[in-house]
């Protein structure tokens, strides 16, 4: 179709219903869009089915402004030409709109801004479609098997979905709603100094964009509507056409090439060990190993002399080693974090650290003063955090300030009255301590649990160069964002994570490399071959940890268009060869790789170490040659059932093995941990320590029951529970009248537990009272009361002497099983 006919077709398909115009404003091949006078879309038209794929009664402005946190929608509309003019009278403004027909999609792009009042942000939709059996949520596709519909951002400020304080494992440019889907885009202007709530940080500061991605104008989005047969075809050819990042291995697209979910090795090469790290990778058929802890610091990426004595050089000199046996090499970071030790905070501080609270100094200080009086009160949520001691202690911040040059450690904050920072460390982290007058600059320095800091949106590119100089330099070719989630502390959302990605790759001499991440982004998503998390150090059970999100992600995966990984494992000297065929059967049933936590001398720490590397390859080669059928792979879906795997020249034969079931009824969620400390009770493979079960007695309702009920799976025949319950130390009140049943058993415990208290019994007839430091308060014997547990589901009751509609002290419990 020539643009020619292309305008006059879309400017005369004029329809009239009642006393206003419907307009069909854009069409192409597959679809057409129907405005109404005001800008609303009514319709979604698909020509094959001529259907309105809009979920009915929706009726929502084309695009809305947002001007002081207040929405405005389309007051008229004129065209003329490819130009859209959209008109908001309620503040003043109108906004200039290209339209393109491009063959397969549609594209809009933001011209000229025009307005009264200062625009923050321009949010396209969001669009209700019904198509929903399926959600690309980062990509922002909404689809089913006949009809896919995506709306897709064509450049770095043009973001999907909508903006959120808080990580996402996957983007919300297309969500799931009541009766189909929701696809939704922004832009924002970041030309302006802002204040932000922001993910770990309250009263953060966002610094401006210091480019073209200020402003609103060229914000670009891509909408298409297309059979769901061509869908792969149409994102590909969007991308390419649009110049977006078009990642490859060997010439084939990331994202359908096989190798993007070929599994790795974590292994801490150097210099020295380099050639045994190659022999393990090459008996388990593995083609990349990866450095799971390569910096000294984070920030200006600095090596450690001993493992890399020339720096970057050396770890070229390890790549180049490897590329003989066809193994790459990679390493891994947690993208903009900042350690302290890194020269960007030490010893004196960069002035693109990200503060937050900024306040001055209300009283003179020395430099030897360890309290530090503040003056305005209206930034106390930057500095006192009343829940950290209630949060998990691995996310526990380290708290400082920075005045001048110097940054200062505080313990605490005043809870009332004046705001003071209280047994303060002067010259903390290699920075000097000097005196300080009234009326100095004092700001929060945005921290995280790991003890770090963050760069600004500006220093943070400078982060990405230094990392992409290392990547150069070292011959460096898979990397994985962990940690993305550090770009929301720029203050400026998601965008912050994926401008360091872009930025990176921006600067990398050679593009073509295999990234992951912990999350995925919406302009992130082009540059990931897959995504994979799954942390093996939470549960001493190899099987366990994090299992469900390791299987959930698997289809969110193949939904949003991207190769698949299973997270990382761990082999160690406890792995078995079980454990092995466990989890390359369940790749392969999914079609997902897997990353290994290994050492180079694993044959000398696991006595079937030569079976667990042969059988590695056996399955890694078996799935990357596609020998799997359809009906093998459902089988091996299933996570509690696994198999022997046997090949001849042809094809592959599965044997089963055994089935198994999750101690305690339940896999480890992501947000599960067990907190139990193994002084109190030790966990084993062949005795593991459940996940923590928490309960908080409050009534909701009058006369119903305020107990938690808990199903607890016991994995064999008839066995002893044993069980520690325990008072948390941060709680404010003490708890008595607790009590177990099991099936007909019920014991209530003659205790009243003091915060940081925990009751043990080990399945026999003694309950023993300790206090925090594991002194014993008191113990007491109950004749044939211990319980006991049956193979398969039990349920388990527990509760404690509450306080009506007042919500109790929160209490954990862990279970063991003995036989």
């Amino acid at each position: 179709m020539t643009k020619i006919f292309w305008i006059l077709l879309s400017t005369i398909c004029i329809t009239t219903f009642g006393d206003s115009q419907d307009k069909i404003f854009l069409e192409n091949g597959f679809f057409s869009l129907t405005l109404d006078n005001q800008g609303k879309l009514t319709e979604l038209l698909e020509k094959r089915t001529g259907k309105n794929l809009l979920i009915q009664g929706y009726s929502k402005s084309l695009l809305t402004v947002q001007s002081d946190g207040v929405n405005y929608s389309i007051s008229s509309w004129e065209r003329a030409g490819e130009i859209l003019k959209l008109k908001f009278n309620e503040i003043d403004a109108e906004i200039s709109v290209n339209i393109n027909n491009e063959n397969n999609y549609l594209t809009f792009e933001i011209i000229k801004v025009e307005s009264g009042k200062f625009i923050e942000k321009v949010i396209w939709g969001p669009y209700h479609v019904l198509p929903s059996e399926k959600i690309g949520q980062s990509i922002g596709i909404a689809y089913d098997d006949n009809t896919a519909i995506g709306f897709m951002g064509l450049n770095l400020k043009s973001r999907g979905g909508f903006e959120i304080a808080t990580r996402e494992r996957f983007g919300n440019a297309a969500k799931k709603i009541d009766g189909g889907a929701s696809l939704t885009g922004f832009v924002s202007d970041r030309s302006r100094f802002r204040t932000v709530d922001n993910w770990e940080q309250k009263l953060g500061q966002a610094v401006p964009v210091n480019d073209g991605d200020a402003e609103i104008v060229g914000a670009r989005f891509a909408f298409y509507c297309v059979p769901s047969s061509k869908l792969m075809e149409v994102v590909e050819n969007i991308i390419i056409n649009e110049d977006l990042p078009y990642i490859k291995t060997k010439n084939i697209w990331n994202k359908v090439s096989k190798y993007s979910s070929s599994s790795k090795f974590i292994m801490s090469y150097n210099v020295n060990n380099i050639e045994s790290c190659i022999d393990v990778a090459e008996k388990a058929g593995i083609t990349s190993i990866y450095h799971g802890g390569i910096f000294k610091t984070w920030g200006t990426f600095m090596l450690d002399d001993k493992d890399f004595p020339n720096g970057y050089q050396s770890v070229r000199e390890c790549s180049d080693i490897a590329e003989k046996h066809g193994i790459n090499l990679g390493a891994h970071t947690l993208t903009n974090f900042i350690t302290t030790n890194d020269p960007l905070v030490t010893p004196i501080p960069d002035p693109g650290l990200v503060l937050a609270g900024t306040t001055k100094l209300n009283k003179s200080i020395s430099a030897n003063d360890n309290e530090l009086l503040l003056q305005d009160e209206a930034v106390r949520s930057a500095y006192y955090e009343p829940n950290l001691e209630k949060v998990n202690p691995r996310w526990r911040e380290h708290t400082a300030v920075r005045i001048g040059d110097e940054i200062i450690e505080y313990s605490f904050a005043t809870a009332e009255g004046k705001l003071v920072l209280k047994e303060c460390k002067r010259g903390a982290f290699g920075t000097k301590a000097v005196k300080h007058k009234k009326g100095e600059k004092v700001s929060r320095l945005m921290s995280h649990g790991y003890k770090v800091f963050f760069p600004d949106i500006n220093l943070q590119d400078q982060m990405a160069k230094n990392l992409a100089k290392f990547f150069n330099e070292a011959n460096l070719k898979r990397i994985s964002f962990d940690g993305i989630e550090g770009g929301l502390a720029s203050g400026h959302g998601r965008y912050g994570s994926d401008r360091f990605v872009k930025v990176l790759f921006d600067h990398l001499k050679d593009p073509n490399i295999v990234a992951n991440s912990s999350d995925v982004t919406h302009f992130g998503w082009h540059y990931l071959a897959n995504e994979s998390w799954g942390e093996p150090w939470t549960s001493d059970n190899f099987r366990e940890a994090h299992l469900d999100h390791r299987l959930d992600v698997q289809q969110a995966l193949k939904e949003d268009l991207l190769p698949r990984k299973m997270g990382q494992f761990s082999i160690n000297a406890k792995t078995t060869k079980k454990d092995i065929e466990w989890v390359m059967g369940l790749c392969a049933g999914y079609d997902a790789g897997v990353d290994f936590y290994i050492s180079p001398n694993i044959e000398e720490i696991n006595k079937e170490a030569n079976s667990i590397l042969s059988e590695i390859k056996k399955w890694e080669n078996a799935r990357m040659e596609g020998l799997f059928t359809e009906a093998q792979k459902e089988k091996l879906r299933d996570p509690y059932t696994f198999y022997g795997l046997e090949q001849n020249e042809e094809d592959v034969s599965l044997v089963f093995i055994e089935s198994w079931a999750p101690e305690g009824g339940r896999t480890q969620g992501e947000d599960d941990f067990n907190s139990l400390p193994s002084s109190v009770l030790k966990s084993s493979p062949e005795a593991p320590v459940s996940l923590d079960y928490k309960h908080t007695n409050m009534t909701t309702e009058p006369g119903q029951p305020t107990a938690a009920i808990w199903e607890y799976f016991c994995a064999g025949p008839k066995q002893k529970l044993q069980f520690v319950i325990r008072l948390p130390k941060v709680s404010k009140e003490s708890a008595k009248g607790i009590y177990l049943k099991v099936g007909a058993t019920k014991i209530v415990m003659p205790f009243t537990l003091e915060p940081g208290d925990f009751i043990i019994n080990k399945g026999n007839d003694i309950y023993t009272h300790f206090s925090e430091d594991l002194q014993i308060k008191n113990e007491v014997i109950i004749a044939n009361s211990y319980f006991t547990v049956t193979e398969g589901q039990n349920i388990i009751e527990f509760d404690y002497q509450g306080k009506g509609r007042d919500a109790g002290p929160e209490m954990i419990v862990n279970f063991r099983t003995i036989k």
